[in-house]
């Protein structure tokens, strides 16, 4: 700023070297300054300036205004290399306790100075907050239901059932979603991206679901089903650990006869917003991690 220069170096000739520009230049700077003002901030003296109350005052807001532009070029620069920054995700509950852990653990790894936040909700939740812009990225079940939000499949999940280690069912390779929907069914709530993809599936192959028990929580389902309480169709992402595990984990995991339930998964944002640069590199991971396919 011209008039901190000149105020700092006490005189136009030296303030004009500071910043680099001719004295006449400097003058007709500090001229048009109070005239805008109209206040004289400075007397001139043969050998040099003083400030007046005006000009003490100018120079003291001056150099707080300057001290704040610095601070903000250096946290722009801190954003810039991923020194400091924040990033706020929403997502369902499967991708959120499944798929993220991995993803946010690489990502914090990489960019400890980033500020992350994840909010677990169903599919309407995530999307009305990123139309808020209180999240950068969502990621659900369901595409994007409003215009103003964009998507993209990263992931192709599928729908298992699930039995107790100990059922009938558990000794036949395949099964048909009829026979599973003769058992007591344990279901997700409504509004669940899994329950809506699972309804849909059964229309189609005209069956019909009678749920003996709805729960929030797939965590919840298999443990019920491990205690023998019912059977259930769940994400295979979150069936894989208990497929792995076998009997230990109290459940088998089971394939369809009549066809796979397959899901896309999706990321979405906001169509007219900016990525910053914490979001660029949180894709970039996804693309390095999961299936993201490039719209």
């Amino acid at each position: 700023m011209t008039f901190l220069a000149v105020a700092d170096s006490g005189g136009f000739s030296a303030g004009a070297k500071l910043q680099g520009i001719s004295q006449p230049a400097v003058s007709m700077q500090m001229a048009l300054l109070e005239k805008s003002l109209g206040l004289r901030l400075m007397d001139r003296r043969p050998r040099g300036i003083v400030l007046t109350d005006a000009g003490v005052t100018l120079m003291q807001y001056a150099r707080r205004l300057a001290d704040l532009f610095s601070e903000t070029e250096h946290a722009l620069a801190d954003i810039r290399d991923l020194k400091q920054g924040r990033l706020a995700i929403g997502s369902s509950t499967t991708i959120g306790a499944y798929l993220l852990p991995a993803l946010l653990a690489a990502y914090r790894q990489a960019h400890p100075g980033v500020k992350l936040s994840v909010r677990i909700a169903n599919t309407a939740e995530v999307q009305q907050a990123l139309l808020d812009g209180t999240l950068h990225l969502g990621f659900t079940e369901g595409s994007a239901e409003n215009p103003e939000l964009a998507s993209r499949v990263f992931w192709k999940d599928q729908l298992v059932p699930i039995v107790p280690v100990n059922h009938p069912l558990a000794k036949r390779k395949r099964i048909t979603l009829e026979m599973l929907a003769r058992e007591p069914l344990i279901i997700r709530e409504p509004g669940s991206g899994t329950r809506t993809v699972l309804e849909l599936a059964a229309a189609k192959r005209g069956v019909t679901l009678k749920p003996i028990l709805e729960l929030a929580s797939t965590e919840a389902i298999k443990a019920l089903v491990a205690a023998g309480a019912g059977v259930a169709v769940i994400s295979a992402l979150a069936a894989g650990e208990s497929t792995a595990a076998g009997k230990a984990s109290g459940i088998v995991a089971l394939n369809l006869a009549d066809g796979r339930i397959e899901r896309s998964l999706h990321m979405l944002w906001v169509k007219s917003r900016h990525w910053s640069k914490p979001v660029e590199q949180f894709i970039a991971l996804l693309r390095t991690k999961t299936k993201l396919i490039d719209a």
